[in-house]
């Protein structure tokens, strides 16, 4: 069951961005869970500090710059293939295209280590303000990519319905009475 729940969590993961950059970055009324593209981001740093290219058919092509502060202690958790280590965190996203857009979100940065090694295989910041939510992922060669997401997407929330429904059915239906 612990696999299952990890994989529909990964599955749902990949999805957000695949889902949010059909539904073409439409801004419509907020909706925290089912959120569209605002801004897709690449470029290199760290979490702490990064800048690179942004493409959005709100603000165009144009750049970012982030900067990703921790704001409280660490969560450390060792498992059979590495360890996780989160803490909250808090993040300024500045977007430049046809105009200028900042998002500060707060939320949590994750740094992962396999087991065996004494090297981060990559770090993550993920939250979320009143209007715009967004990542951050960054890869141990000091690749940075993330997005920002705003608006709605209803077919996110119908995809997201059928797969849970799925995980349901294979866990037993234990969600249900």
């Amino acid at each position: 069951m612990k696999k299952l729940l990890i994989t529909l969590v990964m599955t749902t993961a990949l999805a957000v961005p695949a889902a949010a950059a059909a539904h073409g970055g439409k801004h419509h009324h907020w909706g925290w869970r089912h959120a569209a593209l605002y801004a897709k981001l690449s470029g290199t740093g760290s979490l702490a500090s990064a800048s690179g290219t942004i493409a959005s058919t709100k603000l165009g092509t144009g750049t970012f710059t982030s900067a990703v502060t921790t704001t409280g202690a660490a969560v450390t958790k060792t498992f059979d293939r590495g360890t996780l280590s989160c803490a909250p965190a808090t993040a300024t996203i500045s977007l430049v295209g046809t105009s200028t857009v900042t998002a500060n979100l707060t939320g949590k940065s994750c740094t992962w280590t396999p087991t065996g090694s004494t090297t981060s295989a990559g770090s993550m910041f993920w939250g979320r303000s009143a209007t715009m939510k967004g990542f951050l992922a960054q890869k141990s060669d000091g690749t940075v990519k993330g997005a920002v997401f705003s608006g709605v997407n209803h077919e996110l929330l119908r995809r997201f319905s059928v797969r849970l429904e799925d995980a349901s059915h294979h866990t037993g239906d234990c969600s249900h009475h």
